[in-house]
């Protein structure tokens, strides 16, 4: 049984974020009212592709590898009278199928991490148009120092976390120039991801007959909600906005 699946397709996102966020995002890429083509990695059941696809009139492609959520995504699309410019995707992020320097802007919103900051930095600039944005969000910490419990915590979970200003300095080295970031602020963590959790758990045990494999997926995700509550104050997700170094060849004349 895919608990993840069956407890996350009806939300309205999947993680952490807010509408106001990913706006905040977008507007932070030049000129992005003129985008027409956007390629949106692990979309989900697209929160923000819906952002994305009211606020510019951009062709969009959504990739994700759950059929489940490009299903709810389709259906939102077709509410929103939006489903012409959203081109839902089944395949995995790390083995992309689309044409190379095809997208004005890569967006990827808290998915990153399934592949690596390094990794998903490096192997996505492929698929950026000249002149093109990628918009990433990642965990980082945002203080110094740290209690060890959720240094643990999230070591285990997710080795790359880093602080702000490590990810800058492996933007950098992977051959971008930053344009903007900021972070997300802790509602995008409570109201919009841990709330509804801590919401639909109840029924969901019900739902599954207290099955113990549901009862324990549920538990882990209220474990996690519950040392943001004592934690949170320490790490958070922060949005990226960036784009590829251009690389000018040098002639005789320029020598």
């Amino acid at each position: 049984m895919d608990f993840a699946v069956a407890f996350h397709r009806d939300a309205y996102r999947q993680g952490p974020g807010s509408d106001e966020s990913t706006l905040q995002a977008l507007k932070a890429v030049p000129d992005w009212t003129g985008v027409k083509s956007i390629l949106d990695l692990g979309c989900g059941t697209g929160a923000q592709t819906m952002v994305l696809a009211m606020h510019t009139n951009a062709q969009i492609t959504a990739v994700d590898v759950l059929p489940e959520f490009l299903e709810e995504l389709e259906e939102r699309a077709r509410r929103m009278q939006v489903g012409g410019r959203v081109t839902p995707l089944l395949e995995s992020f790390d083995e992309l199928t689309v044409e190379p320097g095809s997208f004005e802007l890569v967006w990827s919103e808290g998915s990153i991490y399934h592949l690596g900051f390094t990794r998903g930095l490096e192997y996505w600039k492929q698929f950026i148009a000249p002149g093109g944005h990628l918009v990433v969000s990642d965990l980082c910490w945002t203080t110094d120092e740290r209690p060890a419990e959720i240094v643990e915590f999230w070591t285990e979970a997710y080795p790359e976390i880093a602080t702000v200003e490590q990810k800058l300095a492996v933007i950098e080295a992977s051959g971008y120039e930053v344009v903007d970031w900021f972070e997300l602020p802790q509602s995008a963590w409570t109201d919009n991801y841990y709330e509804p959790i801590r919401a639909r758990s109840p029924k969901f045990i019900e739902d599954y007959g207290k099955d113990p494999a549901a009862v324990e997926f549920v538990q882990m995700g209220l474990e996690e909600a519950n040392l943001f509550d004592r934690f949170g104050e320490f790490y958070g997700y922060v949005f990226f906005v960036v784009k590829p170094v251009s690389t000018v060849s040098l002639t005789t004349d320029s020598l």
